[in-house]
């Protein structure tokens, strides 16, 4: 792979420096390809200034005019002339201005030598248009034209005048390629324009007979480059294939390096792959045999800077071809574009930038102090204590001390926030950070606050679930042991042959009453878990609230007094509707009125009160219980949760959990107070 690498660099230079080489040469004649033509306009120039139509310094001198704002300039530049007369003023600053044309003509005597080397390259004759004077440098004036017309057939490249496109060699203003004085410009303009006609052009000297040949030897060196090259770079791609099957995908770019591209970042391989690429497309402009050195047949520096060139390009185009062909394999090696620009520096520096800009305050509290801490180092080194007064160079210090206090300071609310949330997730308590001032740090403090909060509110709401989670299963083992136990004693005693009857139907009434406790129990359970879990079919229809208590009154059969409770039912006249389940808010009605009936003092009033108030249905459901109900209150509607902690009575302890699930799914909501022994429940419905 190296030869074919040789080979591809060799190709490549020859290719690219041909082409830039041949833009000198491509649909160009040798005169235009050597800069002859821009040189023959200078020279135009410099003789029609110095030889077609010369200007003295006589002439200029008589052009000089000093106007009275001229005169009242020189006054006020030169302080010794403010004393003098007008006409002392004026013959001053007319000196003064003859001396300063003296220096310019000095001036455009010494660029004479210029006019002359011109003059000795190239062989011009003219003609002046009315006086027949003739302006030549051959080495004989032709006595009639026609000699110097065969003159002109000998010369290599010329411009005639007049010709198709240029008129005549007008001579009326000063040359571009001098500098010139106004004085010289007016002498030019107050004469009539000098027209010459004749030519000017390139001899035959050996001079410009070796540059043609240089030229041509250098234009088949290019051509010879460009034709090489593009044989090389044919024969390498038309042998692609035995040269991949002969050395492997591995030999030309191995999987491991292939590997260590893709873990660049995605634009950081674009700028290598473009700074390689310009590197090597610069550098393959210039040839690696160089045509000067060639020749000026000098052997060793020739091989010395070949053999150097080749080299760093080989290296150049060796870097290239391993970046080029992973970048062109990327689907086949299973990188994604998409992917590896999410991974970018770019992308990478736009994620920080937004992190820091989320919070508009800390992205310009960022920027501010950094940008017054670059101008402050700035500030102090710009302007040392000799240059700058005492107060100002007191006032670096003291502000760069200032947004030092600053840093500090946020660095310090950091710490303690970092302190807290240590401690915090050590568990322990660490109280909360003193919020201070309307800082970003501050800000920071109390949402910490708030969360430690939330947090400790959500440890206790744990704690407490667990509690309640132990006694819930301590209170369903009581609550399902003991009928069980009973069913399981009562069955033990009937197998006992001597029963007699009478003793055996009691204990078959005593089992039979224990199951249908135990399956009571069971049923309820399974109601509430059905309806915590939200599984539950609603069949949803409006409903008239006062029947409904009504009929669950009547089924109870609480108004009969046999629990020894009165009750008191407040009903409107109106029927309130609400778009419910009658059959479940039936049992919600059913159990809060069996718990009134089992659970209230004897020889008390109970009340049910039916009402409206912002567009919901009221129920409220009052009594004084026999048991003291402590302050969770809200835990009785926890499942499997009693008034009575001894659980002697018959409630399963889930009529208020089933209850406030049924509610819940309707929209509602069910309160439970307290007062002393006044219980109240009220359920709220939205009405229809």
């Amino acid at each position: 792979m190296v030869a074919a690498t040789l080979l591809l660099t060799i190709g490549l230079n020859g290719v690219l420096a041909g082409i830039t080489d041949v833009g000198r040469y491509s649909g160009k004649s040798f005169i235009e390809a050597s800069g002859i033509v821009p040189d023959l306009a200078t020279f135009v120039e410099f003789l029609s200034f110095y030889e077609l139509a010369p200007v003295t310094y006589e002439e200029a001198e008589r052009q000089i005019r000093i106007g009275k704002e001229e005169l009242e300039w020189y006054r006020r530049e030169h302080a010794e002339a403010q004393q003098k007369s007008d006409e002392e003023v004026r013959l001053a600053f007319l000196e003064e201005r003859k001396e300063n044309l003296r220096r310019h003509f000095g001036y455009l005597d010494r660029m004479r030598a210029d006019f002359y080397q011109y003059r000795e390259r190239y062989a011009y004759y003219f003609t002046e248009t009315g006086t027949g004077q003739v302006f030549t440098n051959l080495d004989a004036v032709p006595e009639r034209d026609e000699n110097a017309a065969e003159a002109m057939k000998d010369m290599l490249y010329v411009i005639q005048y007049p010709d198709r496109l240029n008129g005549r060699l007008s001579v009326h203003r000063p040359p571009n390629v001098l500098p010139w004085r106004k004085e010289v410009a007016q002498a030019i303009a107050s004469r009539p324009a000098k027209l010459f006609s004749g030519w000017i052009g390139v001899p035959k000297s050996e001079m410009f007979l070796e540059q043609y040949r240089d030229f041509r030897c250098h234009q088949g060196y290019t051509f010879g480059m460009i034709g090489v090259g593009v044989a090389i770079l044919a024969g390498l791609f038309a042998a692609r294939k035995k040269l991949a099957a002969g050395a492997g995908p591995a030999a030309i770019v191995p999987s491991g390096w292939r590997q260590v591209w893709r873990n660049i970042p995605l634009d950081v391989r674009g700028a290598v792959l473009l700074i390689t690429g310009i590197a090597a497309f610069n550098l393959h402009r210039e040839a690696i045999l160089p045509y000067d050195l060639l020749s000026a047949f000098n052997p060793a520096e020739l091989v010395g800077a070949t053999l150097w060139k080749l080299a760093v390009l080989t290296v150049l185009t060796a870097a290239l071809s391993v970046q080029i062909l992973p970048a062109l394999r990327m689907r086949e090696d299973g990188e994604s574009l998409a992917a590896a620009w999410r991974k970018s520096l770019t992308m990478r520096l736009y994620g920080v930038v937004r992190d820091a800009f989320l919070h508009l305050r800390v992205g310009a509290q960022a920027v501010l102090i950094s940008g017054a801490m670059f101008v402050l180092g700035f500030a102090f080194c710009f302007f040392p204590t000799v240059f700058t007064p005492l107060p100002w160079v007191l006032l670096i210090p003291g502000a760069a001390v200032v947004m030092l206090f600053i840093v500090l300071r946020q660095a310090g609310y950091l710490n303690r926030l970092l302190s807290a949330a240590r401690e915090h997730a050590a568990g322990r308590d660490a109280g909360d950070v003193p919020v201070k001032g309307r800082s970003v740090m501050a800000e920071l403090a109390d949402h910490w606050n708030r969360m430690r909060r939330i947090a400790e509110a959500s440890r206790a709401s744990e704690a407490k679930s667990e509690r309640l989670k132990t006694e819930l299963i301590t209170n369903v083992s009581h609550d399902l042991r003991t009928p069980l136990t009973s069913v399981i004693t009562y069955v033990d005693l009937l197998k006992n042959p001597e029963l007699s009857e009478e003793e055996r139907a009691h204990y078959l009434d005593i089992i039979d009453q224990k199951s249908k406790r135990l399956k009571a129990l069971i049923d309820d359970l399974f109601e509430a878990t059905k309806m915590a879990s939200g599984s539950v079919e609603l069949n949803r229809e409006r409903v008239d609230l006062v029947q409904l208590v009504e009929q669950a009154l009547a089924e109870s059969g609480a108004k009969d007094g046999g629990a020894g409770v009165e009750f008191r039912v407040r009903l409107p006249e109106k029927p309130v509707y609400a778009f419910v389940d009658g059959q479940k808010i039936w049992r919600v009605f059913d159990n809060l009125i069996s718990n009134m009936a089992r659970y209230s003092l004897e020889g008390t009033r109970a009340y049910i009160t039916l009402g409206r108030a912002n567009g919901m249905a009221e129920i409220a459901f009052k009594n004084v219980s026999k048991y003291e109900l402590g302050d969770n209150v809200d835990e009785l509607i926890e499942r499997f949760k009693r008034g009575d902690a001894s659980r002697h009575t018959e409630g399963s302890g889930l009529g208020l959990a089933i209850a406030k699930s049924i509610v819940d799914l309707h929209g509602g909501a069910l309160e439970l107070e307290v007062d002393g022994d006044l219980f109240k429940v009220t359920v709220r419905l939205p009405e229809a």
